[in-house]
This record gives structure tokens, C-alpha cells and sequence, in this order.
């Protein structure tokens, strides 16, 4: 069976073309897809040194992500890797489940769901297989690392996190009424750390991004985050390509960025790192970065940053920046109160690029775009850059696609659907909620903490689902038509393919949520929106939405389109409200009574539909391998190859991940001739 074609836009034709593998049952954990990248050519030699000591840089992270997902990941790693390098010795029985099990590792970095942080087990061995694959490789003389130990040993040591449900369950708990330190297995702090033992800690420990906590006695001991501290190792490497990257800056903010930048890895300073999210804020060059704990959703608190890393390279962003150019425009129609608009504001930065690597939170499952920094007093007096991974957004499966519109969309928006959403609708969304949504909005001048704070555990969940509903709220402005985003005539179908898509879309997926309650930030958000839309409103009687059953299956119907719209704009004010005031309480009664709990015969329904298209629950993604060119001992430029599985990639993330040699990532030791 040849592969399905993939659609890569924009970007050269590569050597790789179609999925690359599906994993799990029928396919169905995920889909591998490779990312084209054509930017690399339109940089001078410098700009491409640039991009790859950034993008060795961003891999060197990768160790750092690895522990932070829990304790034993990195671990677990070593042992499947080693069993995986040698499946020419295990039982052929169980090779395909060691084989799938690795991989789903190398996605989501550990044994969790990188989206609704729950723990997934092996589909296909048990732990006597385990065992028996082991002793198969140290008979056929293949070496555990040293950090393995005695494979027997370490097999009594994961095999309750590998295969019990019920150990440690949980990456990430932001459940009401519990202690979400405590019921957490992510790696920010020791195991029997609670969140009173934080609460009890200075500000500057309790609200900071580069930080563990460490277990003595009845106390949380701050472990920083810092070159000489904790992950020192790591930072080490890292900080040696980014000294190498100096040089090669396109700019004098850059320049500042990376020095800043350094200077917190240094110091463990958070000082040093909003000084390097103000410059890089200020950069708008060809070459683009990030690296650093940048996003907060693996911490039930809202607070530690998660390893990221990527590099990237602009591309044409016509449409961003005429968005970006008139963000004032839709900021004065924002349906909240009038003092929680921003009077002014210079045009956001914005801009599509093609991502060139992404490591830890970042890859290989890719957000669509991001919208930085995380400091709402930042935001507030210089403003927010919004990145467009326009190769990332653009690399899908039209099969995939198809069979999605005629399975869950009923006969009257099918034809929308297949019209509008993935030629426009969808980019639109995307834009609007990073460059408008993220952007937009003010606190209270009596608000006494960063809105971040004085919400807690919702913040994340409720700042995406107010993106999301910027972008939903303004989709049909009359502006964007003038700005040329689409024909003033399609505004009626750009109105209801937004609203239906999104709606329909997140109840057909309700399949990768585990159990049935809904944890991860961006889906709480999308459940929030359906609900309240279902059900929201006086009287609980919704907006104009409702469920229909049809032919044993359930679907979406929209009644009135302009309901609809008035649920999301009264929606979208409660919830700035909420954020400008921070309001917690009111955050926590409105997720946890809309935003949080599924129907199991819905969900099962959607599953079941879901299992008979045999689609894959995720998109993950192997990157380009670029290649250092070395003459005379100089390194003078580098080259982009598409050619690498994701065993192969992530065999040479590992190989990499802790080296500053140029000659650990060429595939031959050897200079070129001058």
C-alpha cells in the first residue's frame, strides 16, 4: 500500500513525501509526519551557521525535558532504547510492541500523554516479556547503559510506572478539591512535596519558571534551574552553542537576546530571562529562536517552565502582518467592558516561519503557534510577538481530512466544510487567536498580582479559551475582508464554517481525552466554548447549538448562526472579566460546570466512529537534519537534509544531545577541501 500523501505548504519538495508511519493499533496513537522546510537556501552562509548552532542549541535541551516529565523517563528511555537497538536478539513475537512502545516515548517524551497528561501503558508486551527481552539482549551481548544498572534490578524498579494504571496515574492534576502538588507526577518536585509545603516558601520560590522543589523533612527546598545547579550539565552544552551563535546574530537585539539569555542560565536569575524576552521581543530578523523553560502547562500551578527549544526561519506573511497592522481595530470591538481595553497599541510583532527543529514541549509534537512572552507586564507595556509555524500548520493528511467531514459533520456543512476550513477558515483561526487574542485585553488597576498568580491552575486553560473565542468572535469582521484575508462575499460561509468547525471539530475529538474528564489546557478551553454554547446562557437553555442523534450517531446542529455568535462574544466577556479581576473562584466554577466533564455516551460514540476510520489521535514530526560543513577545521556552513525516520532522529538527538563537537553530528569525520 503506497503512503498518503501529505500536503507540505509552504516549502521545496524534499525526499520525503507522505506519512511516514502510523503507531499504536490500526495506526491510531499517531501519525509521523515529516517536515519540509525550503528556507535554508534563501539565508547566506552565516544565517545558516546561525541556524545550526541554535538548532544543536535547542537538542542539547532535550536531557533537561526528559526529567522533568517524571523522575524515572529518562530512565525508562535508556532501558526501551537498548532493548530497541537490539531487537534482532528479543522473541519476534514481541518485537513490534517494543518497537511501538519506544516510539510512543520518543513522542511524547515519557510514558504520559503530552495532551491530557495521563499515563498510557505497552498495548503489546507484559512485564515477563520485559524481562525475557532483556536477558535476550545481555545473552546476545548487548550492553544496558551504566545508568541502567542491573537489568533485572531496574526492571523491579520501572515496572510498576510502566505497567501499573494505577502508579502514579496522573502527570498532571488540576482536579477540584484536591492537592495538585501532591497528586502530580511530574518532575518539579520530590516525591511527598505538597503544595503547602511551596505555599509556605518566599515569592521569589513559589512563582518562579526555573525551579524544583526537593523534599526534607516537612520542607520544599528551591533546587534553581542554573550552569553549576541543577541541569547544569545540560545548560553547560547549551550555553556553548549559543556563545557560538553570537557572532552570527542578525541584529543587535538578538545580540542582547542570546547574551541575556545566557546570563540566566548562568545565574539563575529570572531577571536575566525577561530581560532576554524583552529583546527577543524586539527582533524581528530572518532567524528566529526560542530556548528556555517557556510554557507553563505541565505544572498544575501554572507556574515552572518546560524545556523548549526551536529554530526557525521566516516565510511570506502578508495576511499576519495585515493583521497585526489593525489589532487596535479589534481590540476597540472586544464585547468585554470598556476599561479592560487597551487604548493604544503598537502593532504586535508577527510573522509566519518555518520551524527548522523543535525539542522537549515543543517537539516532536508541535504547537501550531505561539504567542510570547508569558509576563503579563511585558505584554502590557512592550507588547507580544506572534509566531505562525506556518510548515507545521500546513503538513496534514487530505485523506485523513476527507473521511473526518463525512463522518462527523452532517450533509448540510460538508460542503462548507471542504470549501472553506483548510484553505482558509483554519489559518484564520490560528491567526486571530495569537496575533488578537493573546495580545488583547488589560487588568484591573486593582488587580494585585500578574492575572497568571492570583488564577492558579486555570490560568492556562482559561487564556487559550479566550484566544480561541477572540478568533471565533471576530472571524466575520468586516475588516478582514478589506485587508483582502477573503472575498467580502464569503463572509456568510467564513461565519459558519468557523462556528461549526470548531464546534463539531472539538466533539470529534473526543476520543483523545482519557476517561472522561478533561485536563489538558487547550482542550479544557474547547470544552468550556461547546458546553457553554450546548448549555450556557439563562436558564441553561444555550446559544442557538444543539446535539442530534442520526443514525445511531451523534453530530452538531446549528440552528442559529447568529446565537452562536452572541454566546461567544457573552462568553468571551465573562471570561476577560474573570482575567482582568482574577477572579479564581469564578474561573473554577465556570470550567469545572462547563469546562471539564465529558458524556460518556458521547465520547464512546465519537470513539467508536473513531476506531472504524482508523484515525491517528495525534500529529507528531520528524524535523530536517542539518549538517555542519567543516574546511580546514573552520565551520564555514551548514546543509539541510530531509531524510530521517524518527528512530533515526531521535538515535542522533541522543548521540548529540550532550556533545560541542561539529564532528559528532556529520556523518563523516572529515573536512571538506578548501
Amino acid at each position: 500500500m503506497p503512503p498518503r500523501r501529505t500536503r507540505h505548504d509552504p516549502g521545496e519538495t524534499t525526499g520525503q513525501t507522505g506519512e511516514l508511519e502510523r503507531i499504536g493499533p490500526d495506526g491510531r496513537d499517531a501519525v509521523i509526519l515529516p517536515v519540509a522546510v525550503g528556507g535554508m537556501d534563501r539565508l547566506d552562509a552565516d544565517g545558516r551557521r546561525l541556524v545550526y548552532c541554535l538548532y544543536r542549541a535547542a537538542v542539547a535541551g532535550e536531557p533537561i525535558a526528559w526529567h522533568q516529565t517524571h523522575r524515572n523517563a529518562r530512565l525508562v528511555r535508556d532501558f526501551f532504547e537498548t532493548i530497541h537497538r537490539n531487537l534482532h536478539l528479543v522473541d519476534a513475537r514481541h518485537r513490534p510492541g517494543f518497537d511501538e512502545y519506544v516510539k510512543l516515548l520518543w513522542i511524547h517524551h515519557g510514558p504520559y500523554h503530552h495532551h491530557t497528561h495521563t499515563k498510557f501503558l505497552p498495548h503489546r508486551f507484559d512485564e515477563a516479556a520485559l524481562r525475557g527481552a532483556a536477558d535476550a539482549v545481555v545473552r546476545g551481548g548487548g550492553e544496558f547503559p551504566a545508568s541502567c544498572g542491573n537489568p533485572a534490578t531496574e526492571i523491579d524498579q520501572i515496572a510498576p510506572f510502566v505497567f501499573d494504571p494505577e502508579y502514579e496515574p496522573i502527570q498532571t492534576n488540576q482536579s477540584e478539591g484536591i492537592d495538585v502538588v501532591a497528586s502530580s507526577s511530574v518532575n518539579y518536585w520530590d516525591r511527598g512535596v505538597t503544595a503547602a509545603m511551596i505555599d509556605a516558601l518566599d515569592d521569589e520560590f513559589r512563582h518562579r519558571i526555573n525551579v524544583r522543589f526537593a523534599l526534607d523533612g516537612h520542607h520544599a527546598v528551591p533546587q534553581i534551574y542554573r550552569r553549576g545547579g541543577l541541569y547544569g550539565d545540560s545548560l553547560d552544552v547549551i550555553s556553548h552553542w549559543l556563545t557560538l551563535a553570537l557572532p552570527l546574530c542578525r541584529g543587535e537585539e538578538q545580540r542582547a537576546a542570546l547574551e541575556a539569555l545566557l546570563g540566566f542560565y548562568r545565574s539563575g536569575d529570572e531577571h536575566h530571562f525577561r530581560e532576554h524576552m524583552r529583546h527577543w521581543l524586539a527582533c524581528n530578523n530572518d532567524v528566529d529562536f526560542l530556548n528556555g523553560f517557556i510554557e507553563a502547562y505541565n505544572d498544575p500551578r501554572g507556574v515552572i517552565g518546560h524545556f523548549a527549544g526551536n529554530v526557525s526561519i521566516r516565510t511570506d506573511d502578508d495576511i499576519i502582518r495585515r493583521i497585526s497592522d489593525n489589532a487596535l481595530y479589534f481590540e476597540h470591538r472586544m464585547p468585554w467592558p470598556e476599561k479592560y481595553r487597551r487604548t493604544s497599541l503598537d502593532p504586535p510583532v508577527a510573522h509566519a516561519v518555518e520551524a527548522v527543529v523543535e525539542t522537549g514541549d515543543s517537539g516532536p509534537i508541535s504547537p501550531a503557534a505561539y504567542n510570547l512572552p508569558n509576563y503579563s507586564d511585558i505584554r502590557r507595556n512592550h507588547g507580544s510577538k506572534n509566531v505562525v509555524l506556518a510548515n507545521i500548520e500546513n503538513t496534514w493528511s487530505p485523506s485523513d481530512q476527507e473521511a473526518a467531514v463525512r463522518e462527523f459533520f452532517l450533509p448540510e456543512y460538508q460542503d462548507i466544510v471542504r470549501r472553506h476550513f483548510r484553505p482558509l477558515v483554519r489559518s484564520l483561526q490560528v491567526y486571530l487567536h495569537e496575533i488578537v487574542g493573546h495580545g488583547s485585553g488589560l487588568p484591573d488597576p486593582a488587580l494585585p498580582a500578574d492575572p497568571r498568580v492570583t488564577l492558579g491552575r486555570l490560568y492556562s486553560a482559561l487564556e487559550e479559551c479566550r484566544a480561541d473565542l477572540v478568533a471565533l468572535y471576530h472571524i466575520g469582521d468586516r475588516k478582514l475582508a478589506e485587508i483582502g484575508a477573503y472575498a467580502i462575499g464569503d463572509t456568510d460561509a467564513v461565519l459558519r464554517t468557523s462556528a461549526i468547525s470548531y464546534l463539531q471539530g472539538w466533539f470529534a475529538r473526543f476520543d483523545t481525552v482519557d476517561g472522561l474528564e478533561v485536563r489538558e489546557a487547550h482542550n479544557k478551553g474547547h470544552h468550556l466554548i461547546l458546553q457553554y454554547i450546548l448549555g450556557g446562557g439563562r436558564n441553561g437553555t444555550g446559544f442557538g447549538a444543539r446535539i442530534v442523534e442520526a443514525s445511531g450517531n451523534f453530530f452538531v446542529r446549528i440552528d442559529d448562526f447568529d446565537r452562536v455568535h452572541e454566546g461567544f462574544g457573552e462568553l468571551l466577556r465573562r471570561i476577560q472579566v474573570i482575567k482582568s479581576t482574577g477572579d479564581a473562584r469564578a474561573a473554577a466554577d465556570l470550567f469545572d460546570r462547563f469546562g471539564t466533564h465529558l458524556r460518556g455516551d458521547w465520547k464512546a460514540n465519537v470513539t467508536a466512529r473513531r476506531i472504524r476510520l482508523k484515525s491517528a489521535r495525534l500529529k507528531a514530526f520528524v524535523f530536517p537534519r542539518l549538517e555542519p560543513v567543516l574546511r580546514q577545521g573552520r565551520f564555514v556552513d551548514a546543509r539541510i537534509h530531509h531524510d530521517e525516520t524518527l528512530a533515526a532522529q531521535q538515535y542522533r538527538f541522543r548521540r548529540i544531545e550532550n556533545s560541542i563537537r561539529f564532528a559528532d553530528d556529520m556523518r563523516e569525520d572529515k573536512d571538506e577541501p578548501a
